[in-house]
């Protein structure tokens, strides 16, 4: 279990008495906001316990970071997104702006930051397919209100903007707020998980958190579908709209006001954990922007997570769209 665990529209101007002019298609239906960082995996027969040491099977570097993955995942299943993030002036950085381009994301929001590192996440994988991470967030630190301030057109015209835990939290906090300022939808991945303020759940139409996120934001056991409904009602109490709790391998709760419902998860055997939460957040914001209902949603989220585990690494795993049709086909 993650323990804290293409479509894309060209960006022109044209130049008008002295001015430049944005033209509106720089703008796309999906921001998403967050960190971007280079995961370095290592797999292991069993992660290590504190002061020991264990050998492990290979190194390798995967592009990540809660936010990139969950950008890569939107655009690889053919979401219209834009991501604000910042990278460090290093080759990581170059090698993190190319795989998400490759993809179909708008990298034209990502900061390039002058003498900074881009960020790391060092990751074990068991051979059971579970991990532990560690983020070292670098440039990541650098996505801040000022940073923000500059995107205000885009978060504007877009329909939906997706945030994580792992920036800078009155980052995120203004984003909220300027996403409410224009009636645009705010989806909030909670990892890693800390305490919210009532000033941001009232104003979060979709929060996804998995069932350990759920339990640490609302101090509460969180341990099947039953304890997962009513964790997801003190947040809807706070004001969240709708609450999607991932169960890993154990499926979806989905809570509203006004609405419960379970949705399975889909059988696969796991290899690697990593990112499928990303994958299924980023697949999830794509499918309610382009007018999918909350359970086909979620359903079609719970492939794109599925298909995420059955390889190792977090982008370089996630499925493209049409990968997931070929996959909804063969299981129909």
């Amino acid at each position: 279990m993650l323990q804290y665990v293409y479509g894309f529209s060209a960006k022109f101007s044209m130049k008008i008495e002295g001015k430049v002019e944005d033209n509106q298609s720089m703008y796309n239906d999906i921001v998403i906001i967050g960190s971007t960082n280079m995961d370095l995996v290592i797999n292991v027969k069993e992660r290590p316990a504190a002061g020991e040491t264990v050998l492990g099977d290979r190194l390798f570097t995967n592009p990540g970071g809660k936010g990139a993955n969950q950008a890569y995942s939107c655009a690889n299943v053919g979401g219209d997104i834009a991501m604000i993030s910042a990278v460090g002036d290093d080759v990581f950085g170059e090698q993190l702006l190319h795989n998400l381009e490759k993809a179909g994301v708008h990298t034209a929001c990502i900061k390039q930051i002058p003498n900074e590192s881009s960020g790391v996440a060092l990751i074990t994988v068991d051979e059971n397919g579970e991990n532990s991470i560690i983020v070292a967030p670098a440039a990541n630190r650098e996505v801040t209100p000022a940073l923000i301030e500059g995107y205000e057109a885009n978060i504007k015209n877009a329909k939906a903007i997706l945030m994580q835990l792992e920036i800078p939290f009155e980052t995120v906090e203004l984003s909220v707020t300027l996403a409410k300022k224009h009636g645009v939808l705010v989806f909030l991945d909670p990892a890693p998980a800390r305490e919210l303020p009532q000033k941001v759940l009232e104003n979060v139409d979709y929060i996804l958190p998995n069932e350990t996120e759920l339990a640490q934001i609302t101090n509460m056991e969180v341990k099947d579908k039953h304890t997962a409904i009513e964790a997801s009602k003190k947040l809807l109490a706070q004001g969240v709209k709708t609450v999607i709790a991932k169960l890993g391998k154990d499926g979806v709760v989905i809570c509203s006001n006004d609405y419960e419902r379970y949705i399975p998860g889909e059988k696969v055997t796991a290899v690697d954990t990593t990112g499928a939460g990303d994958a299924f957040a980023g697949a999830f914001i794509s499918q309610i922007v382009a007018g999918k209902t909350v359970e086909e949603s979620v359903s079609y989220a719970n492939i794109v997570g599925a298909l995420t585990v059955t390889k190792v690494g977090a982008q370089a795993a996630m499925p493209t769209k049409e990968m997931v049709e070929n996959f909804m086909k063969e299981r129909a």
